[in-house]
């Protein structure tokens, strides 16, 4: 039984959203936006399974919105169906030219627009043989990083704030001539995924270490060190039982190594320079921002 699909709808028009809403709520979970800045945003952290995107958003070209979704690679593949004037075929045709998996037309049939909508998940879930796997590896993902928040109560959405800062910095790094082949194109969406568990060693230590607000002591501070240790033996124990891949590869990598430093002061095994994998070092970075900008009770 497939849990309920989640329908993500950009309109500048409020009546749109709202006649979206009531036609869809009743069987897909909805999120409205009415900026193309509060979407992104709000994909830069979830996952729909399809968006319902107007071809002309306020302050926007044609079609710009939908350029940038499909810029983005860890949502590249969500299906697009646009939402058109009606008679503009222009529109249309440059919706499909553009890669739009449909298009529907104002003013909006409900039941035309559930029917499409239904025909574009049904495909797109039987297309995509990774589908379920990718579906799988994101709910271990986010499961285990709120496993590790909830024992951690003094980092208050550190996890999902560091993924958020690590994609933006990472797509940063690929567009630099030095790095823009040292990351594969196909390993991208695993090493975001593999972001917020980069904590779960944490899961590991004492509760009053983990939870202490203020300064740890030395002693405190080796316990805390191990972290990182912990986190690799349970991937590596993952590993030995559900066989090796490379996204439990690029994770187990993010959780080892995100504590050491370019100049080789950093643990576990003082790594220096380009001996950390470069992903990891843009972790590293996302992760110390995050400490610095953020208040910790």
């Amino acid at each position: 039984m497939r849990s309920m699909e989640h329908v993500l709808i950009i309109d500048g028009e409020m009546s749109i959203l709202e006649s979206v809403k009531q036609a869809l709520e009743e069987k897909y979970r909805v999120s409205l936006f009415p900026s193309e800045n509060q979407a992104m945003e709000y994909l830069q952290l979830y996952r729909p399974d399809l968006i319902l995107l107007s071809a002309k958003m306020p302050g926007t070209e044609d079609f710009e919105v939908f350029e940038r979704i499909r810029e983005r690679s860890d949502i590249n593949e969500i299906p697009v169906i646009m939402i058109t004037d009606q008679g503009d075929s222009a529109s249309q045709r440059k919706a499909i030219m553009l890669g739009a998996e449909d298009f529907v037309t104002k003013p909006l049939d409900a039941e035309v627009l559930r029917n499409r909508i239904k025909a574009q998940m049904e495909l797109h879930f039987y297309r995509d043989d990774k589908s379920f796997t990718e579906r799988f590896q994101d709910a271990v993902s986010v499961s285990f990083a709120e496993l590790v928040e909830f024992r951690d109560e003094t980092t208050g959405g550190h996890l999902k704030n560091t993924t958020v800062y690590f994609r933006i910095l990472l797509e940063a790094v690929m567009r630099q001539e030095k790095y823009k082949d040292a990351i594969e194109p196909e390993d991208v969406k695993d090493i975001l995924r593999s972001v917020p568990l980069h904590d779960i060693g944490k899961i590991g230590i004492n509760d009053d270490i983990l939870r202490k607000s203020s300064v740890l002591n030395d002693n405190e501070y080796e316990s805390m060190k191990q972290h990182t240790i912990l986190g690799k033996q349970a991937f590596e124990k993952i590993i030995a039982q559900t066989g090796e891949t490379r996204w439990l590869n690029l994770a187990m990598n993010m959780a080892y190594s995100h504590h050491e430093h370019w100049d080789g002061t950093g643990y576990p095994n003082g790594l220096k320079g380009e001996e950390i994998p470069l992903y990891v070092r843009v972790l590293t970075i996302a992760d110390v921002y995050d400490a610095l900008t953020s208040w910790r009770s």
